[in-house]
């Protein structure tokens, strides 16, 4: 089996000749890692050890794109960047027939950015968001198909869809969501559907472009509505249904799909082979997760590939030795099973990564394809 050929056996439960395992979105095939036409790694310099044992050992890759939209609500967005301090600030205004609706997002230097502002904090603003058109984008995937030809057998590229709930979700401060998802429910139903129909459209057009493609279509979303910020109920609620029909989409047309969760999945695991999804990740050891692997894979019983396991924090603070005694681990509990799919639980982010955590993310790398 070549890399392409192992984990896509992995992912549609077939037998495999050996235990699959890919990088976390860290690869040579986008602008973030600054690639090269000829494939080789000119991203950050600190990294470059790292992307050497990638290349070298034949690990498989997991980029994760997304399809370039073109829409009205593009058209009435603008944003201006700025410093303060040491901090990137972008500051976004969104025009509505109602007024405008601005976010702040700051990002401190070396860091993940996050917001402070978000872009519903009133009624009234929600009002405004209401008055927008809810138009589908027309979408482009030449981006992605471009990764995909770049990537050929080395790896399953993931291609990004938005997932209705969580595109409401965002519109808010995350306590106002959760607070609103009890004392205004039908409001929020009512918004999440209005999202899905747009949702559905950009699907659909996204897989009118796949014909002839294997990639594995994957949102992020649902992982905001998992225990303990929602319960089970919610999660149920607001995220099945629609989820549930948007990858019967992905089927229909021959692809294969995955959802994002970060976090505590026990109490929805249930929930997610109702949906139909073919694959979940990045699936985190405890205690940032709430079950073991040996456990999931016995729950999910072949119908959802798991892929993660090596936590990312890990990669950080271990000691020398202690990545490949943790793949080791692993391999004993997934040893003649298929179903699983090892990764870190997240990409690379700091623009200048510790030395600790080149080598131990080398010694991963090692571990894993030997």
């Amino acid at each position: 089996m070549n890399t392409k050929e192992r984990l896509f056996a992995a992912i549609e439960q077939r037998p495999v000749d050996r235990m699959p395992a890919m990088t976390y979105n860290f690869h040579p095939y986008t602008s973030q890692w600054q690639a090269n036409e000829d494939g080789t790694f000119s991203g950050p310099s600190g990294y470059q050890p790292m992307m050497d044992a990638v290349l070298e050992s034949g690990m498989g890759m997991m980029p994760k794109v997304g399809a370039r939209h073109r829409s009205e609500r593009q058209e009435r967005t603008h944003s201006q960047t700025f410093l303060e301090g040491d901090a990137e600030v972008r500051l976004t205004t969104l025009e509505t027939p109602k007024g405008p609706l601005t976010t702040r997002f700051v990002k401190p230097a070396g860091q993940p950015g996050y917001y402070v502002k978000s872009l519903i904090e009133s009624d009234d603003d929600l009002q405004r968001y209401l008055s927008l058109p809810n138009e589908p984008a027309q979408v482009d995937l030449s981006h992605a198909k471009e990764v995909y030809e770049r990537l050929g057998n080395g790896g399953v590229v993931h291609l990004g869809y938005a997932d209705p709930m969580y595109a409401v979700a965002q519109l808010f401060d995350f306590e106002d969501f959760c607070i609103r998802t009890v004392q205004q429910r039908s409001l929020i139903v009512d918004m999440i559907e209005r999202e899905y129909e747009r949702i559905r459209v950009e699907l659909a057009r996204m897989l009118e472009q796949v014909q002839g493609y294997d990639f594995m279509f994957c949102t992020a979303g649902p992982e905001v509505a998992t225990p303990p910020m929602l319960s089970p109920d919610t999660f149920a609620a607001l995220v099945v249904p629609y989820e549930k029909a948007l990858v019967q989409m992905i089927h229909k047309a021959g692809q294969t799909s995955a959802i994002h969760c970060h976090g505590r999945v026990r109490r929805v695991l249930d929930q997610f082979m109702e949906i139909g999804i073919d694959a979940l990740e990045p699936m985190e050891p405890p205690p940032q997760g709430d079950i073991s692997l040996d456990e999931a894979l016995e729950y999910v019983d072949g119908r959802i590939c798991l892929m993660g396991y090596i936590q990312d924090q890990d990669l950080y603070r271990a000691r020398p030795g202690e990545m490949r005694a943790k793949v080791c681990a692993v391999r004993q509990v997934v040893e003649g099973r298929t179903g699983y799919i090892m990764t870190s639980t997240a990409t690379p982010y700091m623009e200048d990564p510790p030395s600790d955590f080149v080598c131990n993310y080398i010694e991963y790398v090692r571990a894993a394809t030997e």
